[in-house]
């Protein structure tokens, strides 16, 4: 695994609403004591929550070092589909809580129209409701897993 700060990742999260300032600065404290010693990332590693504006322009800096000026919510949201999907693929979360963690960042993301997840969507809601056909609905969350990690 690559020594370094996890930015697309941290990009996507933080478009999507689930990761706050806190969140950077763990992130980027992982990433330091991976060995990831870019002067940007000891920065915010050092940060603490209270420093919103210096947390914002050094997490903008590490975007525009690897040439990153933002992301797209539609963007964001496929590659947490599809970082979701690996975990599923992993065993490193259950299919049903994975595809619940996709539907969620939907909800989150509000996007009109984009039904990209939708499988996801409708395994999770009749997962709970439907008990007699879980390994069903978690087999149809496993392949449409295989299919995002597999375009």
């Amino acid at each position: 695994m690559s020594k370094v700060f996890d930015v697309v990742h941290a990009e996507a999260l933080r478009v999507l609403g689930l990761l706050d300032d806190q969140g950077l600065i763990e992130m980027a404290s992982r990433a330091l004591l991976e060995g990831d010693r870019r002067d940007a990332v000891v920065q915010l590693a050092i940060c603490t929550s209270d420093e919103a504006g210096e947390i914002r322009k050094l997490f903008g800096q590490i975007l525009l070092e690897v040439g990153i000026e933002g992301m797209l919510t539609i963007d964001a949201l496929r590659h947490y589909a599809k970082r979701i999907s690996e975990s599923i693929l992993t065993g490193s979360v259950s299919p049903v809580d994975g595809a619940k963690a996709i539907w969620r960042a939907s909800l989150g993301a509000n996007l009109i129209d984009f039904h990209e997840v939708d499988s996801f969507i409708y395994a999770a809601s009749e997962a709970d409701d439907r008990p007699w056909e879980r390994d069903f609905f978690e087999r149809a969350i496993v392949d449409e897993a295989k299919r995002w990690c597999n375009p």
